[in-house]
């Protein structure tokens, strides 16, 4: 009887699974197979379109930088400006950063250095002042690896504003926008967006194991879950690659740090998000839940042009997120996480199956499998539709390698990641405290 019990939980369970795997490939075909529409938006006067400010903070000599940045001066849209944000004078981005400037001396962009510290996140330490001297109210912010295409821009806009695409409405929705003034706009209503995100799309020049890992990880798994989730609107899932969002929205934000929260005067805004390493989840979750508005996303991906890493690399990252994120989730997501993946998977399915209907065990655990991989590779040539052009030519093989080697690894890497809640990132060890805020204890080296 209790294994009848069980084999109908796993079953169910299996069932759950699949069912968001399917999910997040339908929404991946849909949304991202053929070119998405060109906006409007770029056809209109500078006068009638919303503004648009684009920070990238940067940090050293990221992979492929320099066309990472290129691509925010070439973006189709008639008003928007760039601020690279650096915390160093002696920054070696700083010398990158000039010469796209030169080349695209038409696009109003500008430098801002400062060295403000008030937190544990270089990143929001990075962005607080860029913040305060962007010209307009949308502030898209986008991560020093990523490069994007033209018309992203356009797009996002659009899924913010909730500017139609289509001819017969787009004059009237024009005029109702709020953002079409950038000193004046209504404050935010219940289920209007606060957020527009990009799935991210990895892209390997340098082929290391950890690389190849790390882009079949990002391009299946990752893509094929953070689709589905989004899909199905329950919780806020976002990932801090590209973002955009409003910063009076954001300056609106109470902070949901414990220990701020202690303060005579708590800090509101960009600040009140200091203490958190995962920033743009903590961000992403205080505009869902505070200010109760929704996030949408587009067609487009972001492209993260990953570096040469080695198979500790790989680990590392994906241990210290998984140490950050146990923090910030409900104690059954993460408890749960390892029955997500492929092969832990097909195991209780395949059991289930057998127990209930005399099946063979390894046959189905050998479909399971086989099936898992073709969704994957599915929702990869999806989301690679736009951009097929970008980016070395990709050998099926050696990709699946890749990908097997990364579903081996989940469950290993996920008992490590639990065990502990110090993370080392760029180069400082954090204590990751039962908030999600992060203490810094040292500055060893980065692992």
């Amino acid at each position: 009887m209790l294994s009848l019990i069980l084999a109908v939980f796993f079953l169910v369970l299996y069932t759950l699974i699949w069912a968001l795997c399917l999910i997040g490939w339908r929404t991946a075909k849909i949304r991202y197979t053929g070119r998405s529409p060109p906006s409007r938006l770029t056809t209109v006067p500078p006068s009638a379109a919303p503004g648009v400010t684009i920070i990238r903070p940067l940090c050293g000599l990221d992979n492929n930088l320099y066309n990472a940045l290129e691509s925010t001066m070439r973006l189709k849209y008639p008003k928007y400006e760039v601020i690279f944000a650096l915390q160093d004078e002696d920054d070696e981005a700083l010398p990158v950063v000039k010469m796209v400037m030169e080349k695209y001396p038409d696009v109003p962009a500008s430098i801002s250095i400062n060295d403000a510290r008030i937190g544990v996140n270089p990143k929001i330490n990075n962005l607080l002042t860029p913040f305060t001297e962007a010209r307009y109210d949308l502030l898209w912010v986008i991560d020093s690896t990523i490069s994007v295409t033209p018309g992203t821009l356009a797009r996002t806009v659009e899924a913010f504003t909730g500017i139609s695409t289509n001819m017969s409405s787009f004059e009237s929705d024009l005029e109702s926008t709020p953002l079409l003034s950038d000193d004046m706009r209504k404050p935010p209503a219940a289920g209007d967006v606060g957020l527009v995100h990009h799935v991210p799309y990895a892209v390997v020049y340098q082929k290391t194991y950890g690389s190849l890992i790390e882009q079949a990880f990002l391009n299946t798994t990752h893509a094929k879950m953070y689709l589905a989730i989004n899909t199905l609107a329950v919780d806020s899932c976002v990932m801090g690659k590209s973002n955009m969002y409003s910063r009076a929205n954001i300056d609106s934000l109470t902070t949901p740090s414990p220990t701020l929260r202690k303060l005579p005067s708590p800090p509101t805004g960009l600040a009140a998000f200091s203490p958190f390493l995962a920033e743009d989840n903590m961000i992403a979750l205080s505009l869902w839940h505070e200010l109760h508005l929704k996030h949408a996303m587009t067609g487009d991906v972001a492209l993260d042009f990953i570096g040469a890493l080695s198979i500790r690399d790989y680990i590392g990252r994906r241990i210290r997120w998984i140490r950050v994120r146990k923090r910030m989730t409900p104690l059954l997501a993460t408890l749960i996480e390892p029955f997500t993946e492929s092969i832990i998977c097909g195991i209780y399915g395949s059991w289930a199956i057998a127990r209930l209907l005399g099946a063979n065990k390894l046959a189905i655990f050998l479909v399971h499998m086989v099936l898992w991989l073709l969704v994957d590779l599915s929702v990869r040539d999806a989301l690679s539709s736009n951009v097929r052009d970008i980016g070395p030519p990709s050998s099926t093989l050696q990709f699946v390698v890749a990908w097997a080697a990364r579903e081996l690894l989940a469950l290993p890497i996920w008992l490590f990641g639990i065990t502990s809640s110090d993370v080392v990132w760029r180069g400082k060890k954090y204590k990751i405290i039962q908030s999600g805020e992060a203490i810094c204890m040292d500055n060893t080296d980065d692992t």
